[in-house]
């Protein structure tokens, strides 16, 4: 019988590399292994670049949007240490024990490398030889905070074509990098009540770097299947592991060497994702500023109140926990914990299980357990994904080569079974080229008349093309008049042309009747709305650019050459 495959979630964390492997069973998946491996050297990342174009000096157009509904403080991940008072401020609490566990506590390094590994890349193939056997499949973490998050409740983006969700998110891209990042940088999601959910990266996976300078220096081929932020996994184990509760808002806390995350769920749907705590296990005052930045999103209003706190990657083990109940005595406070049914883990890991939440969460996301729990955000560039379908035929692409080479023999066996019919076939295939050659100038003569129908036809585009324009702006202006007249109570100053848009500006008596003259039109930006005094009355200068004043083209063709359009299309 065949053995299950094993699965690899790698989380870079710090200094270490934390590797977990899973493998399916019978009722989910069971924890095979954990492995903590310490870096040689400093990563060495490579920079690439994250957007599309360069940024301009002059670029202005993300500095406000005069109808944009969406708060601001629904932007998470940028650092934020200035939103509460400093964590000295609770130096009143006894946390001298909790401050030396930080030093004291030493996860237990469970692999020990087969010889001196000169560099990462050598220390990573090294230990992934192990798999030579057998496909290695693997996925890869974000580490905790690089990861900003934004979630943009302004409308129901479920009612809304992918194309104007695409422009939504470039915008809201736009407004914090001020130039749109490639594709494989961002990646967003949709959940049931239309709310946006946008999740953007500044550079690629520092994990996903380290394997790819490994898969090139030794030639060695790795599966990546997924590369997810550490964020992802957090809410993916939760989800996993707990019922969806309603009626309980659950804090998830996750630990970080340099930093540290938390997600405010009612269920399983998540409320807030808090910004990045800049502290972490090697701090000795992290303790006590989480517990600062939970006091300020229940003293803000920003969450409505918690029930439970669960923390994940606990390298400080319980004293932690202790903390949280003693500052916190009516929450119920604990470490993530795996539900049994789920999860088979044995006795000598469960010591350590905890330390490893993230990479455990990774590589049941490889292991396709419970993907669907998973928020769909994916940081797997496109590059590596078109690579690795080279690997996917394998045994298929043998067997597509057995089958061309024994096609003649095939092929031979039927022709001689067929042979009279095929002679048959051959007699009448000399008969109707007969009838071809008879009919030959006819054909010739069908060609002629197609040319001729065909140069008719481009001299008719011409002309409807030389008169189309014409047409197109007095139809335009029209229109635009017709616009104005009906809103009443402004007046325009210029309209100009640009390329294939009107750039208009001008006064508005009350500047409810700016939306109005905009919402006339298919396709309009409105770029500009200031208050301006004239004769010591108040009136609203504006200033839009309109894309499209009329939404039917067919408008702006002539009737006659209409007509005779339709005519040789019927005629074709």
């Amino acid at each position: 019988m065949f053995k299950p495959r094993e699965y690899i979630g790698i989380s870079l964390e710090g200094e270490f590399l934390k590797i977990a492997r899973v493998k399916p069973s019978k009722n989910g998946l069971e924890l095979v292994r954990l492995d903590k491996l310490k870096l040689v050297e400093p990563l060495q990342t490579e920079s690439k670049p994250v957007f599309e174009q360069e940024k301009t000096e002059d670029s202005d157009v993300f500095s406000e949007d005069v109808f944009s509904e969406e708060d601001p403080d629904a932007i998470f991940g940028l650092d934020d240490d200035d939103d509460e008072d400093d964590s000295n401020d609770l130096a009143e609490l006894d946390l001298s024990d909790i401050e030396d566990s930080v030093d004291d506590f030493d996860e237990p390094d469970l692999v020990k490398e087969a010889g001196t590994a000169r560099s990462n890349q050598e220390m990573l193939a090294q230990y992934l030889d192990d798999f030579s056997k057998s496909k290695i499949m693997m996925a890869l973490n974000i580490e905790n905070g690089n990861t900003i998050f934004q979630i943009i409740r302004n409308a129901n983006y479920n009612d809304l074509k992918k194309k104007d969700i695409e422009q939504n998110v470039q915008e809201k891209l736009q407004a914090i990098y001020g130039s749109t990042p490639q594709s494989d940088y961002y990646d967003y999601l949709i959940r049931n009540d239309g709310t946006l959910v946008i999740a953007s990266i500044d550079e690629e996976s520092h994990a996903l770097q380290l394997v790819n300078q490994t898969k090139e220096m030794f030639d060695r081929n790795y599966y990546i299947t997924d590369v997810i932020p550490d964020e992802s996994a957090m809410l993916g184990l939760y989800r996993n592991h707990y019922e969806d509760n309603q009626e309980q808002i659950t804090g998830l806390i996750q630990f970080g060497p340099k930093k540290c995350r938390m997600i405010f769920t009612q269920g399983h749907e998540v409320l807030q994702v808090s910004p990045v705590i800049n502290e972490g296990t090697e701090s000795k005052n992290f303790l006590n500023t989480i517990f600062s930045k939970i006091l300020f999103q229940l003293d803000t209003g920003d969450i409505p109140g918690v029930d439970r706190l669960l923390i994940f990657n606990n390298t400080v083990g319980e004293k932690a926990t202790d903390f949280f109940r003693q500052n916190f005595p009516d929450l119920i406070c604990e470490e993530f914990k795996f539900d049994p049914d789920k999860m088979l883990i044995g006795e000598s890991m469960k010591e350590t299980v905890s330390a490893f939440s993230t990479a455990i969460g990774i590589a049941s996301l490889s292991a396709n357990g419970g993907r669907d729990k998973y928020p769909p955000l994916s940081f797997l560039p496109k590059y590596v994904s078109e690579h690795q379908k080279v690997f996917q035929l394998q045994w298929h692409g043998i067997a597509l080569l057995i089958l061309i080479g024994v096609s003649p023999i095939i092929l031979n066996h039927f022709y001689q079974q067929n042979q009279s019919q095929i002679e048959q076939l051959q007699t009448d295939n000399t008969r109707i080229q007969s009838s071809i050659e008879e009919l030959a100038p006819f054909v010739e003569e069908s060609e002629m008349l197609s040319a001729q129908i065909a140069d008719l036809s481009g001299q008719l585009t011409l002309l409807t093309e030389l008169s189309r324009d014409n047409i197109r702006w007095t139809v335009t202006l029209d229109r635009f008049n017709q616009a104005v007249e009906q809103v009443g109570g402004m007046w325009i100053n210029s309209v100009r042309q640009n390329d294939d848009v009107l750039m208009v500006d001008g006064y508005s008596l009350t500047r409810e009747r700016i939306p109005m003259l905009a919402n006339q039109f298919p396709e309009v930006t409105l770029l500009s709305v200031r208050r301006e005094q004239i004769r010591e009355r108040e009136v609203f200068y504006f200033n839009m650019m309109i894309r499209s004043v009329i939404a039917d083209e067919s408008e702006f063709t002539p009737e006659s050459a209409r007509q005779i359009d339709e005519m040789l299309n019927l005629g074709e």
